[in-house]
């Protein structure tokens, strides 16, 4: 979400133009209206975006982002899971869209058996406002799904503004956690909770979230990831991405 608005080779070059190691492709639709760059397995452009990530030292990491609705059927995301695997990505985010508790945790270990079949991790990212809204919906669901496969995506906006905290993290189990996506914020929400979280996130260090505290709750090995929209264009988000990764290599140390 950092450069949403950049079709996925321009969003490979801003990240090797930057430092950053990998990027997240969004090649499902999240909601109507929002940008999305859909592939096709096998496909001439899969191979090319493939080859090109290559070329400039960015590996593909996850692919975004998939809710599990009343609508999805699991199995209309094969092309979806062939594609990552064809460029390599290691996971795919998903969100938790259904009230019904044991037909959404069905939905995601269906999700979950056919990405394992493509070497991949499914990473359930909770939010206030969706059905899975906290970090503690976000474990019951991978417990009770039972898959090896089956992980919480730590957003620490989403965890802040769940009433998440330090000492929920700690009592996970390692490694629960694979993928923590790092920005700042206002201590207290002000305006919108989704305007804030797709528009008004701050630059690690600049806010009031309590980011060492909350990384070093984390047990096991787990990866780091900026999600940070609202930074400009050009030059200015150049700059601005590549302070922001510099600063959060220092909170994971």
């Amino acid at each position: 979400m950092s450069a949403i608005e950049l079709e996925p080779t321009a969003l490979i070059d801003l990240a090797a133009e930057t430092g950053h190691a990998s990027v997240a492709l969004r090649l499902h639709s999240a909601a109507a209206g929002t940008p999305v760059y859909p592939m096709e397995p096998g496909a001439v452009e899969t191979r090319a975006l493939r080859d090109h990530a290559h070329t400039r030292g960015v590996s593909i990491s996850e692919i975004e982002l998939v809710p599990i609705t009343h609508n999805l059927e699991p199995d209309t995301l094969r092309p979806l899971l062939q594609v990552a695997r064809e460029l390599g990505a290691t996971g795919l985010i998903v969100t938790g869209d259904i009230d019904d508790r044991t037909l959404l945790i069905e939905r995601f270990t269906a999700i979950c058996k056919n990405a394992a079949a493509h070497g991949l991790l499914v990473h359930l990212e909770f939010m206030r406002w969706r059905a899975v809204g906290t970090l503690s919906d976000a474990r019951e669901v991978v417990e009770r799904s039972e898959q090896h496969n089956a992980r919480i995506l730590v957003d620490l906006l989403h965890l802040a503004r769940s009433g998440g905290t330090a000492k929920e993290l700690a009592a996970l189990p390692p490694n629960m956690v694979n993928l923590v996506q790092i920005c700042d914020a206002t201590a207290e929400l002000q305006g919108d909770i989704i305007a804030e979280a797709r528009g008004g996130r701050l630059t690690p260090g600049q806010g009031a979230l309590p980011i060492p505290d909350m990384l070093s709750a984390l047990r096991g090995t787990w990866n780091a990831a900026l999600e940070l929209p609202g930074l400009g264009e050009g030059d200015a988000r150049r700059t601005a991405l590549a302070e922001a990764r510099a600063q959060t290599e220092q909170l994971c140390r």
